[in-house]
């Protein structure tokens, strides 16, 4: 039975793209006087303007003309050994811990180490499986 309906490959809107709706809204503000935006910052340069006005206007403002930058990634050296089997997993991440309780690497920097750890547990996990059912089967085969 064939399957019908449903989207197709590339339907609907694509990711970012501003609804119907909010094209109207966003237009008929823009076209009836000033954004937001422009208000707040009316207010933070109205220099008659009440201190806390001007104040919280600058800073409701402020993340839309100034975005907060992103965080800088830097390069860390921690000696880690190889790990090449599950066992040798904990060891590695007690290490990890250890420099981040020093304040040798950032929790953020430990937490991403950790991350890259469990992916080569996954990786060890997953050669093992494949290893045990290519086992399997070839025993199988030979009964």
């Amino acid at each position: 039975m064939a399957k019908t309906g449903g989207a197709g490959a590339g339907a609907g809107r694509k990711p970012g793209t501003l609804n119907r709706r909010t094209v109207e809204v966003l237009g008929k503000v823009m076209s009836e006087g000033i954004s937001p935006i422009e208000y707040m910052m009316s207010i933070m340069r109205n220099e008659d303007a009440d201190a806390k006005d001007r104040a919280w206007a600058a800073a409701q403002a402020a993340p839309f003309i100034h975005p907060r930058p992103a965080p800088a990634q830097r390069a860390i050296s921690i000696k880690l050994p190889a790990i090449e089997t599950a066992e040798q997993i904990p060891g590695a991440i007690s290490l990890v811990l250890g420099a981040a309780a020093r304040g040798e690497i950032a929790p953020g920097e430990a937490q991403s180490l950790v991350s890259i750890i469990e992916a080569q547990r996954k990786a060890i996990e997953t050669g093992e499986i494949v290893r045990r059912l290519e086992a399997l089967e070839a025993k199988n085969t030979k009964g």
